[in-house]
Order: C-alpha cells, then structure tokens, then sequence
C-alpha cells in the first residue's frame, strides 16, 4: 500500500492535506499513525468521512456499523463471518464481487473488535479476490506488513484498510467497471446488516441493535438509487430486486420495527446472505 503522501496519486495529497487542515482549524494536534492518517475522533470531521466526501464514496463503511455495535455493547461472534475456507469456491466475478464486499465487511468486523489472527485472515482472502478480479489496488503485501504492525491499534489498523477500500472503489469508478462496483459495495452492505441483526437475535436486550438496523434504511435508499442505472445487467438483476424486497420492509416498517417485521427483516437478509456465500 502506498503512504498517505502518495495514496491516490494526487488526490491522496489533497485529501491528507485537507484533513490535517481540518484538524488544525478545530484546535486539535492529532497524533500520527502507522497509516500517516488521524485517528478517528480527532477532529470534527475524521479522515475517514473527508476521503469519502472527496472521493465520492457513496455509503457509509463496514467500519462505521461495526463502530455502532461496539457502543452498543455487543461482544464479537467469530461464526457469524464468511469462512475463508470458502474463498476458492467462487468462481465468476459476480460472486467474486459479492464477496468481496461480505470479506471486506468481515475485515472490518474483525479489525474493530481487535481480533488479530481474524483480520489477517479476512485480509488475505480479501487480497486474493481483488488480485483474481484483477483491480489494482492497495491491497498487497506491503499491505499485509503494515496491518501486520499495526495489530492491536484499532485506529491505525482502520485507517490503513479505509484507505485501501477507497483506493478500489476509485480504480473501479476510474476504470468503468460500475457493475462491479456496485456488487462489491451492495455485499459489503449486506453482511453488515446481517452481522447486525444476527446479533440482535441472539441478544436478551437488542433494542440499541434494532435501532442501528433501523439507520441502515437512508444508505440501503442510497445503495438502490446506485444500483438503478444497472440494474437490466444480468450480474445484478436479482440482487437489486432481492434489495427491493428488503427496503419494503424498510419501508413498511415506522420509526422502528415491530417484532414480526424484525423476524421479516433478519429472515429475509438471511436468505439473501447465505444464497451470496453458498
């Protein structure tokens, strides 16, 4: 991966440059990380959320739901990721795509619980899929090292690996391949969610759980307006549609859910997940 001086090419400057602009307009020094990046919460707008505004990064992050749990109280759960046993078993660059997203979230996962020996794994099959969807991208060996040093730091670990997603979704904005895109962002959206609401059935107390299922309905709205110009290609027909049926829980659901439209929802991203990591 490449140091934040150099990430993006000339981009990457504009986006360090404006976060430690940022970060010196709200009064706060901002210590360093491995990354070359903040720590997030050290200024009022992070890095994370500057790369995203100035990249175009349309939804919010694997990072920033697994966040939510954390301050919810919920505890990690190993079983619920995708095993990396079953990277090989994709084949085709749809469900290379997919899952590409559902690791990328499981990366995440992994990395904000502070599970070092998961996020090495995550990582790895992560790489392997974006070098067998042949995207140039941050993710390489010398991305490996750097998490590898950076074990047991949660916020230079996330910003090392936020740089790398946002480093792939640029070459793919950048190199017209919006389908894929699209794929890769629409399975990292759903095994966040899933992750989610697989712990608020598993937990006595899942209110603050239901809660952050029940934010997830704006970027699930904004994850279908993406797919919508794309959504006659035959990779992604009926995983838009499969969405469809979703948001109309979503939907049909108020300012929360009752009981038997969260046992609705749960079962119906269920499905969805586990037909895309089958």
């Amino acid at each position: 991966m490449k140091t934040a001086k150099t990430i993006l090419s000339a981009s990457g400057i504009l986006i360090v440059a404006f976060a430690l602009f940022l970060s010196s307009c709200t009064g706060k020094s901002g210590k360093g990380t491995e990354s070359g990046g903040l720590a997030p919460g050290e200024s009022d707008q992070s890095k994370d959320q500057v790369i995203k505004e100035i990249s175009e990064y349309p939804l919010p992050t694997a990072f920033e739901v697994t966040n939510l749990l954390i301050k919810a109280g919920a505890g990690y759960i190993l079983d619920l990721s995708n095993p990396v046993v079953s990277v090989d078993k994709y084949i085709n660059i749809k469900s290379k795509a997919l899952n590409l997203g559902i690791y990328g979230a499981d990366l995440s996962y992994a990395a904000t619980y502070n599970q070092s020996q998961e996020t090495m794994q995550f990582l790895k099959v992560t790489s392997q899929l974006i070098d067998e969807l042949q995207i140039s991208s941050g993710f390489n060996q010398t991305l490996v090292d750097k998490v590898e040093k950076n074990l047991g730091n949660v916020d230079s670990l996330i910003n090392i690996i936020s740089d790398s997603f946002y480093d792939t979704y640029r070459h793919l904005k950048d190199n017209h391949q919006d389908e894929v895109s699209v794929l890769v962002m629409a399975g990292s959206w759903i095994e966040a969610i899933y992750i989610t609401s697989q712990i608020s059935i598993l937990s006595k107390n899942n209110q603050e759980l239901v809660k952050i299922i029940a934010q997830q309905r704006p970027s699930l709205s904004k994850l279908m307006e993406i797919m919508e110009p794309v959504r006659e290609n035959n990779m992604i027909t009926d995983v838009y549609n499969d969405l469809k049926s979703i948001k109309n829980i979503f939907d049909n659901a108020g300012e929360t859910f009752t009981a038997s439209q969260l046992d609705e929802l749960n079962k119906e991203i269920e499905t969805l997940r586990n037909k895309i990591v089958a």
